[in-house]
């Protein structure tokens, strides 16, 4: 599996669990501008909660509710 594929399973996986939604009902993302074929799965899955704080802020969702669901923290604390 290439590593954008590998991401995008990961990616997919940490939103649904995370808010019931799932990424192919979220505005469109390009993940080829945040994964490269030569990272890591460590890399990849470093960059997991950030990509997912990219495209909750693209849907329109308020930043301290994508902070409580990327970071496990409120941006006030």
């Amino acid at each position: 599996m290439s590593k954008q594929g590998l991401a995008w399973s990961k990616l997919n996986e940490f939103i649904s669990t995370k808010t019931g939604i799932f990424i192919q009902d979220l505005p469109d993302f390009d993940i080829h501008s945040w994964i490269e074929d030569d990272m890591t799965e460590e890399e990849v899955n470093n960059l997991i909660p950030d990509m997912a704080w990219d495209i909750l802020d693209n849907a329109g969702m308020d930043m301290d509710t994508i902070n409580r669901i990327c970071y496990g923290e409120d941006c006030n604390e």
